[in-house]
């Protein structure tokens, strides 16, 4: 490494001084010791000795030779500052919240309310976020993403700023709509009706996103030829870490051309639908797996075909089932604790909760229905 480098360079050069200190040094004493010899000869007044001295003026008008030295320069390279994030890792926000008193289930959750929307037929609905209490964001095939108050009423339409279908929407702390464009491969921001692009992929397109509690984007990825699949955390623009295999190196969602929902727990889990493993993936906020939902032990409907996810101040994860017509709820460690299944839900693709725990859920035909599933 460059320490190494300079520690070996600085031992040579120094070694090298030395012997040409060394030398100089000897030939110094040898002229010092002539000399005297010299004077003493002088003094001897003795012509035989004055006649064999050989004098050694040739010897020493040699001087040692000139030191060149080429000092080492340094060409930094550089600095790609993303992948320093991704090698030190990161570290979430201090997040300081009230604990939510435990809330029980009842026994029938109940409907509160039917939106109907524009959505239906070929233009089918699959995305909702709650912006507050009473009103809901509803996103699907078509280029328009609605909001929509409780009486059904439509509040506010945004075109999408290439005019493709949002793939998936979401709303940050701050009330801001985000959306997916797989084929822009980016992932846009909605602030005051005026729509930013606020990540841009190469080789990769974006599906599912959700807005985390730290103020962090996760987006499900794919890459081009969906062959590849991973989760991405990022902090505004700047990548912060990617999760792609489990700790055996296998991967650990399903690519594929669709939807690929996702959502942050309470605990800061991430959970994950994958529809064509017909599974819920669960990692805990290092990207490290926690558990695989495929529904519960005793199988008393057919397979899970999972599409939208969402989580309440319970840290209960909800996952939309649309082959099966119903709601599976399950507990952060993957417990399932018991199924919506008395609404008459019909092809529930989108969910999300709103601060009550109301769940929302978007039927694909185009019904937004609020449930009331806790006492």
């Amino acid at each position: 490494n460059l320490k190494f480098d300079l520690e070996e360079m600085d031992l040579k050069y120094t070694t090298f001084l030395n012997e040409q200190e060394d030398e100089i040094t000897r030939k110094v004493s040898e002229i010092t010791q002539t000399i005297a010899d010299l004077k003493k000869l002088l003094n001897t007044n003795d012509f035989r000795q004055v006649s064999a001295y050989k004098p050694m003026n040739a010897e020493f008008r040699q001087l040692p030779p000139q030191i060149s030295v080429s000092l080492p320069s340094f060409t930094p390279q550089t600095i790609n500052r993303e992948q320093i994030h991704q090698q030190f890792g990161f570290m979430s926000e201090l997040v300081i919240k009230t604990e939510e008193p435990n809330r029980l289930l009842i026994d029938e959750p109940k409907v509160i309310s039917v939106t109907e929307t524009e959505f239906g037929e070929s233009k089918k609905l699959h995305s909702v976020a709650c912006l507050n209490q009473e009103e809901v964001w509803a996103g699907g095939q078509d280029n328009m993403i609605r909001l929509y108050n409780l009486k059904g009423e439509l509040v506010k339409a945004i075109h999408t700023k290439s005019g493709n279908n949002p793939e998936n929407i979401t709303v940050t702390r701050n009330g801001d709509l985000l959306y997916t464009d797989v084929d822009k491969r980016t992932v846009n921001i909605v602030k005051n009706s005026h729509i930013q692009k606020l990540l841009r992929l190469r080789g990769w397109r974006p599906f599912g996103v959700t807005s985390t509690s730290s103020g962090d984007l996760l987006v499900a990825m794919d890459t081009d030829d969906y062959k590849h699949s991973r989760i991405v955390r990022y902090s505004g623009s700047l990548l912060l870490n990617c999760i792609e295999v489990d700790e055996q190196g296998q991967p650990l969602f399903s690519p594929g051309r669709y939807i690929r929902y996702i959502s942050e727990n309470k605990n800061h889990d991430i959970c994950v639908s994958d529809w064509y493993a017909g599974a819920v993936v669960v990692v805990n906020q290092a990207g490290k797996h926690r558990f695989t939902y495929t529904g519960p032990a005793t199988k008393t409907m057919g397979s899970l075909y999972p599409y939208g996810i969402t989580t309440d101040s319970q840290s209960r994860i909800l996952i939309a089932d649309d082959k099966n017509n119903c709601i599976h709820i399950i507990g952060q460690d993957g417990k399932f604790l018991r199924f919506i299944d008395n609404c008459d839900l019909h092809s529930p693709w989108g969910l999300c909760v709103d601060t009550n725990d109301n769940l929302f859920v978007a039927e694909k035909e185009g019904q937004i229905k609020k449930i009331q599933y806790y006492m």
